[in-house]
């Protein structure tokens, strides 16, 4: 095989769990030319994991604010029919992604089907089936990234110059707005943070995203109601995000990007999943996080996500005193 191409034109948190087969696929062939078609988080994305060699950025990911161009898509369809591809791997279960496909010279074409069986199973196992028809023999179920020393020393140094310090223990925050108040409120997370730092003299690392804009600047007035300094990381690189999260022993939030991408450097979380609907087949595996599922009718409390995050802190603790006996 000389040139795979992977598209993917889904969310975020979709793209990591398919990234362990693209990662598996990069393995096997050894020498093919690996070419991504995606949103510009997952293009970021697969350059820090190194398993694709072209890439073409379709603009903003699937999400609540925002969908990935149309003019960019069109352009890197253009680009993509100069090429003849012995594969073409669709990994979103999008008609416009598929109706695309068709458009490209590929001697076989393969869809992600999800499927509509309840409870559905997981993405990654979806994509790891999609990549062993191409005789793929291996995924793992999990995304690993693991970031080269140059990277982490550069991210770090842009971490200090925020004021996080490396000798005290830190544990990181993703509070969220639109969908997700729904799950847990942005207004929960300084009272959960007060404990928390009381509990480990923790740093608090706070996350925003694309779809968070503005919303660390809004809770300023409830940090510093609780007495609380926490350091901001707003709409950062997936490249410092990354390092910060490596740095972390536990994040706290919902189902979205940063819960992922810590699963991926090695980070437990306690990820407060959407209880009113068939949300597992998207929730993240790291061995020691806890998922908490909240519905209107059982609200998760402060007290319950407390308890998953000590959950998680010994679990981990006791997890490095074995490694370190060995």
């Amino acid at each position: 095989m000389q040139h795979l191409l992977f598209t993917h034109t889904g969310t975020n948190v979709e793209f990591l769990l398919a990234l362990p087969a693209i990662q598996a696929a990069r393995r096997h062939f050894d020498g093919t030319q690996i070419w991504l078609a995606a949103p510009d988080r997952a293009c970021e994305l697969a350059h820090l994991a190194d398993c694709a060699d072209t890439t073409l950025a379709l603009g903003p990911a699937l999400s609540t604010i925002a969908q990935p161009s149309v003019f960019k898509s069109l352009r890197a369809i253009a680009a993509l029919r100069e090429q003849t591809f012995d594969a073409v791997v669709s990994l979103t279960g999008a008609f416009l992604e598929h109706a695309s496909a068709m458009l490209l010279r590929a001697r076989r074409r393969l869809v992600l089907q999800a499927g509509n069986a309840r409870p559905r199973r997981h993405f990654t196992d979806a994509a790891a089936e999609l990549v062993a028809r191409l005789g793929v023999p291996k995924t793992a179920p999990v995304p690993h990234l693991r970031l080269p020393p140059a990277v982490r020393a550069t991210e770090q140094q842009k971490l200090a110059r925020l004021g996080w310090r490396d000798d005290r223990l830190t544990i990181a925050l993703h509070p969220t707005v639109g969908f997700a108040p729904q799950v847990w409120p942005s207004e929960q997370f300084p009272p959960l943070a007060v404990r928390l730092a009381a509990e480990y003299d923790a740093q608090l690392l706070v996350i925003e995203t694309e779809e968070e804009t503005g919303l660390t600047e809004r809770q300023r007035a409830a940090w510093k109601q609780h007495r609380l300094a926490p350091l901001f990381l707003r709409r950062p690189s997936l490249a410092l995000l990354a390092v910060a999260l490596a740095q972390a022993s536990v994040i706290v939030g919902s189902n979205r990007l940063p819960v992922h991408l810590a699963a991926a450097v090695q980070t437990p979380g306690v990820v407060i999943m959407d209880g009113t609907s068939d949300s597992g087949w998207l929730a993240p595996r790291h061995r020691h996080s806890r998922l908490l599922y909240a519905q209107p009718s059982r609200p998760a409390t402060v007290d319950d996500v407390f308890g998953l995050v000590c959950q998680v802190m010994a679990a981990s603790r006791t997890a490095a005193l074995f490694t370190s006996d060995d």
